[in-house]
């Protein structure tokens, strides 16, 4: 005997509810977007101005890194003034805020320890080498990409846009 469910209990569909106004049938999946949250509410819901949350983002940026006093083996650590200009490490110390926000919110003793062992200190490892980091070719005093050749910025990888027809994976 399998455990899986039979719906042999469920009442049967009346294909009436799924004809249009012309009487044909209606696909219920048909122009729906998968990546819709609800795709009944369009035009229904309220309309929320976005929150913007980059004042605590800076906030938590400027405390964050008043904190620190390791980045690893150098006694200085590598840096570019123009941070915000490194995609990548936009997207690493956004990952990081949004961690540390739900930390705020845990009710779990080590759950700050966790971010630091498990987010932290791997993202710092990537974000602070000086041979294959995001800062490899900033100069602290010279400033963003200083060092890159002809100062052409150039991205380290060529990412093309896909086709059309292409969708993640689900």
């Amino acid at each position: 005997m399998s455990d899986e469910p039979t719906y042999e209990d469920e009442p049967e569909m009346d294909p009436a509810e799924f004809e249009g106004d012309e009487g044909d049938a209606v696909d219920p999946r048909k122009d729906v977007d998968p990546f819709e949250s609800d795709p009944e509410s369009e035009g229904d819901a309220p309309e929320y101005e976005p929150i913007d949350n980059r004042a605590d983002f800076l906030d938590w940026f400027d405390q964050h890194f008043h904190t620190v006093e390791a980045t690893g083996s150098r006694e200085i650590a590598i840096w570019c003034p123009e941070w915000w200009l490194h995609p990548e490490v936009n997207a690493r110390l956004w990952a990081l805020f949004r961690a540390h926000q739900a930390v705020e919110l845990s009710l779990s003793l080590d759950a700050l320890s966790d971010w630091w062992l498990n987010h932290w200190d791997r993202h710092k490892t990537i974000i602070f080498d000086a041979q294959t980091g995001p800062f490899k070719d900033c100069d602290m005093t010279q400033g963003h990409l200083y060092q890159r050749t002809k100062g052409r910025n150039r991205p380290i990888v060529s990412a093309a846009i896909p086709p059309d027809s292409w969708h993640p994976p689900v």
